[in-house]
């Protein structure tokens, strides 16, 4: 590569990379800042303009496992089209011969929404990529509900529920002191109990409705967290290639955190290094590959593969490179920059997901997530999209917060079970 020796080509790709490298400060000032958006969200007077919404769920009660209904789960993505769930749903029902039955619904929606109570959510915008303008503004239940109908089934959907207030409900019924749900997966988001006596939007939302007030101690919050960095806290963070990825995204200015997190975007992350190291004739001697000209052509799972290896091999890597990408030339300087940038992109992922799974102040938030035994780390190695990042998130806030060790839990169909299982609770309370 233009004469330079590998050595020199990799100092100059760590100083190129040097503003993914944020110091133990950094992660500091974000999570004092993520804690103020959380409070902003909270109170009445600022949510309206608060990055992260802090929606309500109205889920008061978790499930406690002790119950003998019987739950039929069914779960599929938010972008599909009502009438399409309510045929595929009558298609189920059938296949099983209780599609005549009278039941109760649980819907899943892995989406940003008001709730105005546990079975109106109405849909505040789109996010993961999706785009279906007919939807937004709208009450998501009302628009399941009337294609149910449609179809004849006696199904009422009682419950709509965020996914990751299901994986909270979920793990709940295996563990009864689960606190927070937590989901790194195409986007991110995270769920936590608070105190009902400082959640004001919900009582003024019963109160314009003249419904009775909440008793209970406690509710769900459904953070949205994947929208911190709106209202510009993350600017001083982000990089050429975070505001590269993000004007090239479907919604430009939105959902800044997710774009540093979640696993829609780290690949194209990657994808945009790699174009920039090329141009610098850091890599592949200065020729890019075909394969790699292409938006989201480096997809987030070649960052977990790159980690398969043991330091200082590179087997997966250069697997990757050869045989997925169809790289023409990979030197072993080449293996050795992509997973660089691979475990750049995927650790300041990790660390941030850390900062913000807690705070120092005690209140009004009361979960935290910081430590993992040895014993539950074979329950991260079953996850669907980045173990590394739990595993380095739950690193960094152990060290930070050493007194408050707590139970990480893998959720396995978390989001379908939980809605099931709180359909099924307001079922028997109502």
């Amino acid at each position: 590569m233009d004469g330079l020796t590998d050595e020199v080509i990799l100092e100059k790709v760590k100083e190129r990379l040097s503003c993914f490298d944020l110091t133990q400060a950094d992660y500091a000032k974000i999570r004092a800042k993520m804690n103020d958006a959380m409070l902003r969200g909270l109170n009445l007077g600022t949510r309206d303009k608060a990055s992260v919404k802090m929606y309500p769920s109205f889920v008061t009660k978790l499930p406690n496992g002790t119950g003998k209904t019987k739950l039929f789960i069914y779960s599929r993505r938010g972008e599909e089209l009502f009438d399409y769930i309510a045929t595929t749903l009558k298609n189920f029902l059938q296949r099983f011969g209780i599609a005549d039955k009278e039941m109760k619904l649980g819907f899943t929606f892995s989406f940003p929404c008001e709730q105005h109570g546990l079975n109106k959510a109405i849909l505040v915008r789109w996010t993961k990529g999706f785009d279906a303008s007919d939807v937004v503004g709208k009450d998501v239940a009302h628009l399941l509900q009337k294609a149910i109908d449609k179809t004849g089934l006696k199904i009422h959907c009682v419950a709509v529920v965020n996914d990751t207030v299901g994986t909270l409900a979920s793990c709940a019924l295996e563990d009864r002191k689960c606190a927070v749900g937590l989901i790194v997966g195409t986007g991110t988001n995270a769920a936590y109990i608070e105190k009902s006596e400082n959640v004001p939007s919900m009582h003024k939302i019963l109160a314009s409705r003249n419904s009775p007030p909440v008793t209970d101690e406690n509710v769900i919050i459904n953070m949205e967290w994947g929208a911190f960095g709106e209202e510009g806290d993350l600017a001083p963070y982000l990089t050429s290639y975070d505001k590269l990825l993000d004007k090239g995204s479907l919604h430009p200015g939105k959902q800044i955190f997710e774009k540093m997190v979640s696993g829609m975007y780290l690949g194209e992350l990657v994808r945009l290094i790699i174009l920039d190291l090329v141009d610098q004739k850091l890599l592949f001697r200065g020729d890019l590959p075909d394969s790699l000209k292409t938006l989201h052509s480096f997809p987030t799972k070649y960052i977990t593969e790159t980690e398969r290896d043991p330091p200082h091999l590179f087997y997966s890597t250069h697997y990757m490179l050869t045989e997925d990408l169809n790289v023409p030339i990979v030197e072993p300087v080449d293996d050795r920059v992509v997973r660089y940038a691979c475990e750049l992109v995927a650790r300041r992922a990790a660390y941030l997901a850390g900062a913000g799974t807690f705070e120092t102040d005690p209140f009004p938030l009361r979960f935290r997530l910081f430590h993992v035994s040895r014993n539950d780390r074979r329950l991260l190695q079953t996850s669907l999209l980045m173990p590394l990042i739990l595993l380095r998130s739950v690193s960094l806030s152990s060290r930070q917060m050493r007194l408050l060790v707590f139970r990480l839990r893998l959720s396995e169909d978390g989001s379908g079970k939980g809605a099931a299982a709180i359909a099924a609770a307001a079922t028997r309370t109502s």
